[in-house]
Order: C-alpha cells, then structure tokens, then sequence
C-alpha cells in the first residue's frame, strides 16, 4: 500500500484507495479490505511526518519535477527541429519547381539582400 499527502491536480489531503476488485466468487476478499478502509484513516490521521522525512520527500519530489521538465523540453526542442527539417524540405521541392526565370530572380533578390546586409551601418547626425 501507499499513502501520500499530495494528489495530482489537487492541494487537498486525501486518501486514495484503489482495489482491484475480483470475480464473483473471491468478493469475500473484498471484504476485508474495506473493512481496512477506516482503520488507515484513523492512523494515517494521528500520523506527523518528522522533519528529515519531509525534505527528503520534498527533494525527491522536485527531482522528478525537474525530470519531467526536462523531458517536455527534449519533446519540444524535438518536435521544433522536425518542423523546421519540415519545413527546409517543402522550401527545397518548391524551389526545385520553379522555373530558370524564377530561380535567377530569386537568386538576385537573395544577393542584394546579402550585399545590403554587408553594407557598413552609417548614423546621421545634424550638425549645428
């Protein structure tokens, strides 16, 4: 069994019991376990967690934030660099569509941006 003061999505201290429940004929069984139900409340409630216990919970609980955290970030720098291998793909087959015209324009557009690009950056200034 486990017992934990915190439960997803939720501030609120509660227990949680979960029971796999049997076949017809085992529900017997079941019995028993229910009846366990208000014991483990009773004693949990009388139960104080020591200090050395809750930072040692605290910490395994912020190592397991932080893992998750890091995962959602590998998910995302994935999920970016496949959009953007996505993307150059598309741009390469319409480039390779294009027509002879078309592509030496392209490549004037691109050249001048380049040479603009390369300029020296000059400031005016008004002289008084």
């Amino acid at each position: 069994m486990h017992f934990s003061d915190q439960h997803l999505g939720s501030n609120k201290k509660m227990l949680v019991f979960k029971f796999a429940i049997p076949d017809a004929n085992n529900m017997a069984d079941m019995t028993r376990l229910v009846a366990l139900v208000p014991y483990y409340i009773d004693l949990i409630g009388r139960y104080k967690v020591s200090s050395q216990a809750r930072t040692k919970t605290e910490a395994a609980r912020s190592k397991v934030a932080q893992e998750l955290y890091k995962e959602l970030q590998n998910a995302r720098q994935e999920a970016l660099q496949q959009k953007k291998a996505e993307q150059r793909k598309k741009l390469e087959e319409a480039q390779s569509k294009l027509s002879a015209e078309a592509l030496r324009k392209k490549e004037a557009k691109e050249r001048s941006r380049q040479m603009k690009k390369g300029m020296p950056k000059l400031k005016m200034t008004k002289a008084h």
